[in-house]
């Protein structure tokens, strides 16, 4: 079987590719949630300003679509599982250079660990459209998104102790670890779930950057309509889920007086929230069989959310941080599942991976561009509150974009097992 081919899985074959697939995002989230949990320390040993985990984080989805733009070729090439492993093998090396006390090896460090995290949406999307049955997709896939509130929680309640108990290096070599032992334990099921060699083409610097290979993502995308403004609301969603997931530690010490554990503790019990909120906002797609009207009721309860965030203060009672936080992690973090699902539900024949890797390209644009452009607001206005307001109006604002539609036609990507052979010369 080609590794990107279509679904043809069934009974129970599911469960080991749905648990790898799982485990491994939650891995690459741990990671990728590591600068913004432990941002008041690290800057503080840095010397950097606290609203620079704006620009931090958008560092570190720029390395997520780096690879999306220029992955392809390695995950024809490798395969989908040895990809995710690659990745999670470079995310440790970021957390590596994080440790060294220079400001550039923090930026290298903050992109290669986005590097890491770009295949677990690609490539897991493959492996789970591949193996999961027709009616249990969008099911199955929040379970494994799942995987990203997982990841932040253990992030929120493990690394600031982890700070207090043996400093901000004991934080760092823990996360790596973490990392490379995910790696070393899905290898003995990696021929379970791809049997075959993957063959693709070659690995060259040219197939990296050649103009074929950057604008596949982008072409398959632009190929079905539905994609196109089912992406679209990913990037508005994507915008409010960065700002949450950047700011939220920060704003409750720096707005609300909080020391860093109880921060921490309100940011792992949103990401709790996520587990269930994902797991059941897929079995309800499943259950109404509609993706749209599940991510437009989300979506309204996303954009209230940060509207409420917006006007708490220090007299905010415990007991409504913490319902803030359940119903934001079940919301504002809860829609990536069932907007994954759908995304591989719309793609062309064949090509998950490319669809994923362009549809993934315009979320995590929006992980870039919305702390970035936050953390601007915020420094300009000397408030949290405003800039909260045009991030609710944004969430809301795209309610109004359409649902999804079937696929038109197949785009085959250059390299790959499903490539046409080159003409006879």
């Amino acid at each position: 079987m080609s590794a990107n081919s279509e679904p043809a899985a069934d009974g129970n074959g599911w469960l080991t590719p749905l648990l790898m697939t799982l485990a491994v995002q939650s891995a690459a989230s741990f990671l990728i949630r590591l600068p913004p949990v432990v941002a008041p320390i690290l800057f503080l040993d840095r010397g950097l300003d606290s609203t620079a985990i704006g620009y931090l984080s958008g560092i570190g989805m720029v390395g997520s679509m780096a690879f999306l733009l220029m992955g392809a070729p390695l995950m024809a090439r490798v395969g989908s599982v040895r990809t995710l492993q690659l990745g999670l093998a470079g995310g440790a090396i970021g957390v590596a250079l994080i440790a060294v006390p220079s400001p550039a090896l923090l930026v290298a460090g903050v992109f290669l660990m986005g590097l890491g995290y770009g295949p677990s949406v690609p490539a897991s999307s493959d492996i789970l459209r591949r193996a999961a049955p027709q009616d249990r997709q969008a099911l199955l896939f929040s379970i494994k998104q799942s995987g990203v509130p997982i990841g932040g929680m253990l992030g929120g309640a493990l690394l600031p102790p982890l700070i207090g108990l043996g400093g901000l290096a004991a934080c760092l070599v823990a996360s790596g670890i973490v990392a490379l032992a995910v790696a070393a334990c899905i290898e003995p099921v990696r021929k379970r779930i791809e049997p075959g060699e993957a063959g693709g083409a070659p690995l060259t610097l040219r197939s990296f950057i050649s103009a074929d290979n950057l604008t596949v993502p982008i072409r398959v995308l632009m190929s079905t309509g539905g994609l196109v403004w089912l992406s679209l609301s990913g990037l508005t969603l994507a915008v409010s889920q960065g700002v949450w997931l950047a700011f939220l530690v920060t704003i409750l010490v720096e707005r609300l007086g909080m020391s860093l554990v109880a921060a921490g503790t309100l940011f792992a019990i949103m990401q709790a929230a996520g587990i269930v909120g994902r797991i059941a906002l897929g079995w309800v797609s499943d259950r109404i069989g509609s993706a749209s009207v599940t991510l437009k009721a989300t979506t309204a309860l996303s954009a209230l959310c940060t509207l409420i965030l917006a006007l708490i203060g220090p007299e905010t009672s415990w007991a409504l941080l913490v319902a803030l936080s359940v119903v934001a992690g079940a919301t504002v973090t809860g829609w990536n599942g069932v907007q994954v699902a759908e995304v591989a539900r719309l793609s062309p024949p064949g090509l998950v991976r490319e669809a994923s890797a362009g549809a993934t390209l315009l979320l995590f644009s929006g992980y870039v561009v919305g702390p970035a452009i936050f953390a601007l607001f915020v420094a300009s206005s000397g408030s949290y509150t405003g800039p909260l307001y045009a991030v609710a109006a944004l969430t809301a604002a795209s309610i109004l974009l359409p649902g999804g539609t079937r696929p038109r036609e197949r785009i085959t990507p250059p390299g790959s097992d499903n490539s046409p052979a080159p003409p006879e010369r």
